[in-house]
């Protein structure tokens, strides 16, 4: 028995009649907001400066930051999110047996 795949058809157009945007990145627009309350303090250049030595540190970090720590962070990460679940906890929430300080 063969199985007929319908063609993959285009996405709908928008009501004037073109391909609506793609949906927006929320760290990409958590990042925009970011650097308007920079350049609102500080001036625009001063938040183009500072947005640049973000992108400059996060390089850094993801250059020196070794693939198996990444990896096992992520692992952990799973494993944490699968306990607080079963337990009816939020995953991102803190607690006084955190070890940081905020």
């Amino acid at each position: 028995m063969t199985t007929v795949t319908p063609p993959l058809l285009p996405p709908a157009e928008d009501a004037l009649g073109g391909r609506p945007a793609a949906p927006p990145d929320p760290a990409a627009a958590e990042r925009q907001e970011l650097i308007e309350r920079w350049a609102a303090r500080h001036g625009i250049d001063a938040a183009r400066r500072l947005a640049e030595a973000e992108d400059l540190a996060d390089a850094v970090a993801a250059e020196i930051t070794p693939d198996n720590t990444v990896d096992t962070y992520t692992k952990s990460w799973r494993v944490r999110t699968r306990f607080c679940t079963a337990a009816g906890l939020p995953a991102r929430e803190g607690s006084r047996g955190r070890w940081w300080r905020s």
